[in-house]
């Protein structure tokens, strides 16, 4: 058999080579999708360690919650789990605004942290928490 004949279409099913481009396609729209999906969170908007978490309404006013962890890896989650983060801080003279490694949002929503990764409430604590001098 030579390479014309292997080519050729049998029976209505696909050559090799059309099987393989098909299947190039398929993977690249695949990727592509898991990767859009990845990108995003669950309210619809961007998501990744970057991205403000939503806001939730609480009674007609806006509530700021920076405890999701979408587009954190496993070992990322496990550093801000093993630092005890938490939105509302327990301690009233320690939140993440008055902490040294807080990064504040220019928007006043969820800021960052040099330490802890993903998004970091104004309000939130850890254990690594240390004043600003």
């Amino acid at each position: 058999m030579n390479i014309n004949e292997e080519d050729q279409k049998v029976d209505g099913l696909l050559n090799r080579r059309d099987f393989f481009k098909r299947a190039a396609i398929l993977g690249a729209v695949a990727a592509g999708g898991a990767s859009l999906l990845a990108a995003c969170d669950k309210s619809g908007g961007a998501g990744g360690e970057a991205a403000k978490a939503p806001a939730a309404k609480a009674g007609g006013a806006e509530t700021l919650s920076c405890v999701g962890t979408e587009g954190l890896t496993p070992d990322q989650v496990a550093v801000r789990d093993s630092m005890k983060y938490v939105d509302k801080t327990p301690k009233s003279d320690q939140d993440c605004a008055n902490c040294i490694h807080f990064k504040p949002a220019s928007d006043g929503g969820c800021g960052g942290c040099a330490v802890v990764p993903g998004t970091i409430h104004p309000d939130g604590w850890c254990s690594i928490w240390a004043a600003k001098v």
